[in-house]
């Protein structure tokens, strides 16, 4: 039955009257130019657009329509209403619109679309009486931009920016269509900013991101005045002429364009050179250095015809190019966009051979479909990868899924091909021995003597660049760049966080006479022998710390008699003198002081962890951590939308942690902060009574004490937990990382046996919740603990060193001179537990005299 023979009403459940559509004039006009003696008025009428069906193919119809009648109307005010879409025909309701209607006929009512298909209007005048106190698109927009720039945010540094990010999604909007693609709604934005005489002099910036813009006139209503930010990302600005035309008074500090067409054609930067006094940076770039943006990719090379594809077809014509100079092209394909380009490169590199020729991926960019960088000189590995990896890259079963990290991936491949001899070497062209030589030069401290390469790849002159020290051949290559430039001139070399599997180039660093210190730190080193040729070196400091190998040692002891071995000169192992603190253990604690040992053990944190384990008994076991000057924050950073199980469950679960979050960066009012700035030991208490129980996973425990001087402490822990409220038993496992960042101070002192004790209290505490990483997912609770009756390992079992250990650590317990220590100790078979209570009884029992405490 038609529906317009049926009276109907449209309830938007907002307050407004409702519209009864009663169609009091039957007649429809379609395929015409011109509705004769009708007068549209102000009455509301209904509207069409016939697709039938053809665009179901698109990702969005909707959108697409709404696109090709904001062309048609060019500017004049349109705002649909109740917009429904339907198999063959979407409809809505409009009115006061008149110019708009005028403009739609003038195309016979017909709408060309970007997709190239062409649909029909059909129109209806006067569908529904208009009355007062109806919904009103004008006016609601209206109050959204007030109620947005009561609540200003800060974005790149920024303060006080206007975000107006996706604005038609707002969720105020779900019973009318608001775009900023249709100029005449962009208008009316900026005069709703312009004449909010209460806020407008806070506004600092604009986010117009996202919004299918492609003029953006309005804005030149902001002119002459000089703001912070503009950003413009995301958008569809196609045309320079007009950008540079509609822009020539507005001025901020940063412009943001990326993601505009115009940002991808053959004459960009030079095209907005019209706009260099306008703003000082486009999309983080100093608009002086904007033009080092330039890629091949994007402006000289046409993958669809360039270069000759090679793939599992034609593999023997690879050979052609042997001693080809020119650039290369790997495409992998990717439609989902399930790799990210860091783990697309992890898994590239994995894939290589690290003793084969040096690749240097260059100029990565992700066109939508595939990944695609460039590489050059390298035939070696190309060989490699196109005859013995079949043109493969193998993802390993440990890898998860970039989107859902979750999710356990079985064994795979990712397929891609090439395209050989896409363009010529141009002296402008990314020149990889170049860059790294200049990027090493600027890593050097020469006041320190010093040269700091951590996290090589994330220095600023290899942007374009993929420099993978996981490659003998490259780590190899930069080692000896460093040693020529500064032979006699480095005392120290820190290469930590670099994916270094190994180092056999103790042949060039013995070149650098002066070199004393390494800091391998963090990288991916699993067994001592891969840095076996550097105890060729007189290395006096090492730091191994964070890499696999390290994890293989129990005991401290063990480490570093196993890396002793090798460095038997060292006096500095991960940062701690072994000569005088031989107790650290590096593999899961850093100690700047020995004397913090105790502090990361039962004195404090390990006791404390476990109180903090059941919510309902943090009252009475926390209590005695805190003072009445104690302050407690929390940030919950974790991400739902990674996590698999993703539902209403979840959202409540973390929530918890949420309530509390104090996040300044997402609030424009700074007095908000306060909020959730606990302080005072029933004011904290009572939050972390509110936090649910929990079960840490001490295996991933990491402990770094920053600071000890006996008075006062400052501990970083990270590591991962498990949501244990008894509601959630039956649901599924909610894995938690944290960190957790403690800052104490001496209570009081002259306590305990013999007065040598002291205790200690909390005065800052700030714990963030995240989501964990892959890591920590794999190795999740894989290690049951003890019982507490068996926490401590039977004392026969003991090492001399462990021995030792035990003895220092009772002497700081009771004050015993080291006889009585060892008499004690001894007699209780090494149990430590056994030997306290037996200090105990003989205390209590007056069997110890005086001259037996130091």
């Amino acid at each position: 039955m038609d529906p317009r023979s049926q009276r109907y009403v449209l309830n938007f459940s907002d307050g407004s009257l409702p519209i009864q559509v009663d169609y009091p004039d039957p007649r429809i006009f379609r395929n015409c130019s011109t509705y004769g003696d009708r007068v549209p008025g102000l009455s509301w009428n209904e509207f069409s657009i016939h697709h039938l069906g053809q665009l179901e193919y698109l990702e969005n119809p909707k959108q697409v329509i709404l696109e090709a009648i904001f062309d048609v109307i060019d500017g004049e005010e349109f705002y649909p209403v109740a917009y429904e879409c339907g198999p063959r025909a979407d409809k809505f309701v409009a009115r006061a619109c008149k110019p708009a209607i005028d403009k739609l006929f003038a195309q016979k009512l017909c709408l060309r679309l970007s997709s190239g298909a062409t649909v029909d209007i059909s129109v209806q005048f006067g569908v529904a009486a208009n009355r007062s106190k109806q919904i009103s698109p004008p006016l609601l927009i209206s109050q959204e931009v007030s109620r947005l720039m009561e609540r200003l945010e800060v974005h790149s540094g920024v303060r006080g920016v206007l975000n107006l990010s996706n604005f038609g999604a707002n969720p105020r909007f779900k019973n009318i269509v608001v775009s900023l693609a249709n100029v005449a709604t962009l208008k009316h934005v900026c005069n709703s900013i312009y004449h909010n005489d209460e806020h407008f002099s806070a506004v600092n910036g604009f986010i117009f991101a996202n919004n299918h813009m492609k003029s953006v006139d309005p804005l030149k209503l902001f002119g002459d005045i000089e703001f912070g930010l503009l950003d413009l990302s995301e958008n569809k600005i196609g045309s320079s002429v007009r950008l540079c035309r509609e822009l020539k008074r507005v001025r901020a500090k940063e412009l943001k364009l990326a993601n505009n067409p115009i940002t991808k054609g053959p004459k960009y930067p030079n095209n907005i050179k019209a706009l260099q006094g306008n703003f000082s940076m486009v999309d983080g770039i100093p608009y002086d250095k904007l033009h080092k943006t330039y890629t091949p990719l994007n402006y000289d090379i046409d993958l669809e015809s360039d270069g000759i594809r090679i793939d599992w077809t034609n593999k023997s014509k690879l050979a052609d190019f042997e001693h080809s100079e020119d650039w290369h092209a790997f495409l992998v394909p990717d439609p989902m966009h399930a790799l990210t380009e860091t783990y697309l490169f992890r898994l590239f590199f994995l894939t290589a051979n690290q003793f084969l020729s040096e690749i240097y991926p260059c100029y990565y960019k992700f066109d939508g479909k595939e990944h695609i960088f460039l590489v050059r000189n390298c035939f070696e590995q190309i060989a490699y990868l196109v005859h013995s990896c079949n043109l493969e890259i193998p993802i390993p079963v440990t890898m998860t899924n970039v989107e859902d990290p979750d999710v356990c991936m079985g064994p795979r491949t990712i397929p891609f091909y090439l395209r050989m001899n896409v363009s010529r070497f141009k002296l402008h062209h990314v020149d990889p021995q170049e860059r790294i030589t200049k990027c090493i030069q600027k890593c050097y401290v020469a006041q320190n003597q010093l040269l700091k390469m951590s996290d090589f790849q994330a220095n600023e002159g290899l942007k374009g660049l993929w420099v993978h020290m996981g490659s003998t051949r490259i780590l190899n290559n930069i080692l000896t760049i460093i040693s020529r430039q500064f032979m006699s001139n480095c005392s120290e070399i820190r290469l930590c966080n670099n994916n270094i599997f190994r180092i056999d180039a103790a042949r060039v660093l013995s070149r650098m006479g002066s070199l004393r210190a390494l800091d391998l730190g963090h990288n991916w080193i699993n067994d001592l022998e891969d840095i076996k040729a550097l105890g060729e070196l007189p290395l006096k400091s090492l730091r191994l710390h964070g890499n696999p190998l390290c994890r293989k040692y129990g005991l401290p002891n063990d480490y570093i008699q196993a890396v002793k071995k090798i460095f038997p000169q060292l006096t500095t192992l991960d940062g701690v003198d072994l000569s005088s603190k031989p107790g650290q253990a590096p593999q899961k604690n850093f100690l700047c002081d020995i004397g913090a040992y105790e502090l990361v053990g039962d004195v404090f944190l390990s006791n404390y962890l476990r109180e903090f384990e059941q919510a309902d008994m943090r009252a009475n076991r926390l209590m005695k951590y805190y003072t009445e000057d104690s302050i407690f924050t929390m940030t919950c950073n974790y991400v739902m939308g990674r996590s698999q199980s993703f539902n209403a469950q979840l959202f409540k679960r973390i929530s918890k942690y949420t309530k509390h979050s104090r996040d300044i960066k997402k609030w424009s009012d700074y007095t908000k902060a306060t909020n959730e700035f606990h302080v005072g030991l029933m004011e904290i208490i009572g939050v972390l009574m509110e936090l649910p129980s929990i079960v840490h996973d001490f295996l991933s425990v990491q402990t770094d004490v920053m600071h000890y001087n006996g008075q006062s402490a400052v501990i970083h822990v990270t590591g991962l937990m498990r949501d244990d409220s008894p509601t959630t038993h039956n649901q599924a496992e909610l894995y938690l990382a944290f960190t957790r960042n403690f800052v104490l101070k001496v209570d009081k002192q002259g306590l305990g046996f013999g007065k040598k004790a002291c205790r200690w209290k909390i005065t800052n505490d700030h714990l963030s919740i995240m989501n964990p990483s892959r890591k920590q997912l794999e190795g999740a609770f894989k290690v049951c603990p003890l019982p507490k009756d068996r926490l401590m390992a039977p004392a026969s079992e003991d090492s001399l060193d462990a021995k030792s250990h035990k003895l220092i650590l009772f002497q700081q317990l009771t004050g015993l001179t080291s006889p009585w220590c060892t008499r004690i100790v001894e007699s209780a078979e090494w149990d430590f537990e056994r030997a306290t209570k037996m200090f105990l009884e003989m205390k209590e029992n007056r069997e110890i005299p005086e001259l037996a405490f130091i």
